[in-house]
């Protein structure tokens, strides 16, 4: 077995989607005799210790480790380079079932490292696959995408179609963590061709119930249905019963959310059936809460309490606070149905309770919405009013925040969008190469050739001409390619500048509105309240007016599709001041007075007063056009 054929085995452990069995006693024994038998060579002893090192993986921590040790040992010895990238490689995936992340992340990187300088690429990508499961684990789900997109990308000049398919999943994967679907479900389906041309009926399994999931979390109830239902026939085929037991769990979420609440409670006792059969109390817990949940829309509230209270005493055990705070709130709810009142603020009372100390604001708003609703069962109107008011500061404080996600929305797509322009470029740039190295390969046929004839017929006149014709069509054809990247280089630079400034466009329109909405609110008459949004106007107001890193980051984009412009005008107006810089910068863009006004925050008459004050100063007589002497720089 050659070392690359250990990568490949061992770069593979983190694409699967289940642990490996116990280890096979016959492979150990095997490897064992290998190991003692002093004829055998290095690169095949640092492969033998590597797998055992694997064998062990899931059952014994220290012994698997200090087996890759002794590989990683041999390889530096012998100065096997890609030895060496196998058992750091291999050593990742030890700390990975560790769940030690970032000592995974240490030694992947490491074999990334030494398979970029030995210029073995299938290696960088399984690297690069491993580094991305990490950082998808570490919630690093941006720079996951990045990881997985890279690998892909050298999958499929390998036309490794299984891998190419499993780094679409992981992508899909990282855009669901994320919360964007549609984006997720794009490359689940990407993923599904393959898997649907390989006719791989677990990955295309796998797939419905994701994507089935996806619309799920999006309310697409029949949608979810239809994929999840699909993937219902195969998973049972695995006779995997926590895969199955999520399944129908999803299918019970479906009919919940299509009212058929008996469906619903149907598929919940199967899956109910299933988890108390591997006495998992976490699963077990959750299920429970869900069928609490379907026998209160059913009115059935003893039920309902009943199955809500098993719930809640398994999360107290496990002490998953979110889950309690959920089955406090259904408890209160059905409490409140059967009018004990009592009972349903105890429970309502320690779910604000928890979410307060979790600081979850959703939950927090749902448990005294139900607490509003019971005192007003008990007549505490003005009481329930206090309550009604904290509500709305929480859906104030829900609505800032789904405004500040989606500018952060904005800039992730932004790199993300970056990030797979560089990627095109760089396998425009491969590309170049390979046609680069076409043409060397060419050179030196049409050389090889002309010395033959040269030595058989002497006509070396005819032989120079050629090459000087061969040259001056090289020297054309160079000079074409490089008006065309430096064309390309223009148009991305414009890109970005254009993109650029309409993110300073859509900050400053969403920092306007909410500057009005606190005006607004200002205009009621409570002064601590006021102190506080006058002290967030003023940091808004700085923002609109003193954002220099925003305006540094404009000026480095413009710069680079009209270089020297700020150096000519200060060069022929050394007076014109830096917010005039701008407005000059903006006028060169074509840009419209209220575009302008919108970036600069300034009034449609402010703009038109800070062009002629412009002109004054640059001393433009009234028949010169302001726009064409800035165009003309």
């Amino acid at each position: 077995m050659k070392i690359p054929h250990l990568i490949i085995a061992t770069g593979f452990w983190l694409f699967n989607f289940y642990a490996f069995s116990a280890q096979n006693l016959r492979k150990i024994d095997s490897l064992k005799n290998l190991i003692e038998n002093k004829k055998t060579s290095d690169s095949t002893l640092i492969v033998a210790y590597n797998d055992i090192g694997i064998e062990y993986v899931t059952s014994n921590y220290d012994l698997s480790k200090s087996y890759i040790t002794k590989a990683i040992s041999i390889a530096k010895k012998s100065n096997n380079r890609r030895g060496l990238a196998g058992a750091n490689n291999c050593l990742g995936i030890v700390h990975y079932y560790k769940k030690e992340y970032d000592s995974a992340l240490v030694y992947f990187n490491k074999a990334l490292t030494i398979n970029r300088k030995e210029k073995y690429l299938w290696g960088q990508a399984s690297a690069l696959f491993q580094i991305g499961v990490i950082n998808k684990y570490q919630s690093n789900y941006l720079k996951s995408i990045f990881n997985f997109q890279e690998a892909k990308s050298i999958f499929e000049s390998h036309k490794d179609l299984i891998s190419v398919a499993k780094a679409y999943e992981n992508i899909g994967s990282s855009y669901n963590l994320m919360g964007y679907y549609q984006k997720a479900i794009s490359f689940y389906l990407k993923a599904n061709e393959i898997y649907e041309k390989r006719e791989d009926e677990k990955g295309i399994d796998r797939i419905y119930h994701y994507i089935g999931s996806m619309y799920l979390k999006q309310k697409k109830y029949n949608k979810a249905l239809e994929y999840i239902s699909k993937s219902l026939s195969g998973v049972k085929k695995t006779k995997n019963k926590k895969q199955i037991s999520i399944v129908y769990l999803n299918l019970g979420k479906c009919y919940i959310g299509k009212k058929k609440f008996n469906k619903a409670l149907y598929y919940y006792r199967k899956a109910l059936g299933i988890r108390v059969s591997w006495l998992n109390k976490k699963n077990i817990a959750v299920t429970q809460l869900r069928m609490g949940e379907v026998y209160y829309h059913l009115k059935e509230y003893g039920k309902s309490i009943q199955f809500l209270n098993k719930a809640l005493k398994n999360f107290v055990k496990n002490g998953d606070f979110v889950d309690q705070i959920m089955a406090h709130c259904m408890i209160g709810k059905s409490y409140l149905a059967v009018h004990k009142l009592y009972l349903a603020k105890k429970h309502l009372k320690e779910a604000m309770q928890l979410s307060e100390k979790v600081e979850d604001i959703e939950l927090q708003k749902k448990s005294y919405k139900i607490f509003m609703n019971v005192l007003k069962k008990e007549g505490r109107i003005n009481t329930a009013l206090k309550y009604a008011e904290k509500v709305n500061v929480l859906n104030d404080s829900i609505y800032k925040l789904e405004e500040l996600k989606k500018v952060s929305e904005l800039q992730v797509i932004y790199e993300i969008e970056k990030k797979e322009k560089q990627i095109n470029e760089q396998e425009v740039e491969i590309e170049f190469f390979k046609k680069e190295r076409k043409i060397r390969e060419l050179r030196i046929n049409i050389l090889v050739i002309c010395i033959t004839l040269f030595f058989m017929f002497l006509i070396l006149g005819f032989y120079n001409n050629k090459q000087k014709v061969l040259k001056s069509r090289l020297l054309v054809e160079n000079s074409m390619l490089e008006k065309e990247k430096l064309s390309a280089e223009i148009a991305f630079k414009k890109r970005e500048l254009v993109t650029h400034t309409l993110q300073i466009t859509k900050k400053n329109l969403v920092l306007k509105k909410i500057k009005k909405y606190i005006e607004d609110t200002m205009k009621t008459d409570n002064g601590a309240i006021n102190f506080n949004y006058k002290t967030l106007l003023q940091i808004i107001r700085s923002e609109l007016v003193h954002d220099k890193e925003q305006w540094n980051n404009f000026r480095n984009y413009f710069e680079k599709v009209h270089p020297n412009f700020h150096f000519k005008i200060k060069e022929k107006h050394p007076k014109v001041t830096s917010g005039e810089l701008r407005l000059l910068a903006l006028i060169k863009m074509n840009l419209s007075y209220k575009e302008i006004g919108a970036i600069l925050n300034i009034t449609y008459e402010g703009v038109k007063k800070a062009r002629y004050r412009l002109r004054k100063k640059m001393e433009l007589t009234p028949e010169t056009s302001l726009q064409d002497v800035v165009n003309q720089l």
